[in-house]
């Protein structure tokens, strides 16, 4: 039995609420009790899965400090259970449109930035390591960026957890931009597919 996925974030009316839901895999996962901590914000709560191991829950807080890109504040999220536990780091923010202004927190934000290749523009090839993406960043940050698109498809899960420390939104994409066969259903479920498999893996990026 084990944590199968989970999705915390801030709600999107309340900027004092934290929402979310765990889903539990295995064979005994009805009514298991799971328990949610944020210790920095004192929150200590238990919650009870369903028939099928699901759970949806509201946990408010006033002291909630914002990830923001010039702030990019992370929190500590341990989902526990008996048989299984699992920890990351998570920032809460609200993302909207209104117009033409994208609110970051309620607040306008312009984007100021570039395009980025998984590529290491030193030892060529590809970029996979966490150090080469914390060099892109940093590049990117140095000219002033406060935002990336990584072109053109799914890059390694290193770039968003990092975009999250370093207080740098981002664009992902999946690999469907020139030459597309449109008539072939395969390549549309295909493309289909990367999109939810890069949802679901970036959906608790507070950078995304």
């Amino acid at each position: 039995d084990f944590i199968q996925d989970y999705f915390i974030h801030l709600d999107t009316e309340d900027k004092n609420l934290i929402t979310g839901r765990i889903v539990l895999n295995g064979s005994n996962i009805a009514n298991k009790n799971i328990l949610i901590k944020v210790p920095e914000l004192e929150i200590k709560k238990k919650i009870v899965t369903d028939s099928i191991g699901v759970v949806s829950f509201k946990i408010s807080s006033e002291n909630i400090e914002y990830w923001y890109t010039e702030n990019p504040k992370l929190y500590q999220v341990i989902i526990k259970t008996l048989a299984d536990e699992v920890e990351d780091q998570i920032g809460f923010r609200s993302i909207k449109t209104k117009g033409k202004h994208i609110l970051l927190n309620n607040k306008p934000i312009f984007l100021k930035g570039i395009s980025i290749h998984e590529e290491s523009p030193i030892k060529g090839g590809r970029a996979n390591s966490l150090e080469d993406s914390k060099q892109l960043l940093e590049w990117a940050k140095e000219l002033g960026c406060n935002y990336v698109r990584l072109a053109h498809y799914p890059h390694n899960e290193h770039m968003l957890r990092l975009a999250d420390k370093m207080g740098m939104l981002v664009w992902e994409e999946n690999p469907v931009y020139w030459t597309i066969s449109w008539d072939n259903l395969e390549t549309y479920q295909n493309a289909e597919n990367q999109l939810s498999e890069v949802l679901n893996r970036d959906k608790n990026r507070a950078s995304v």
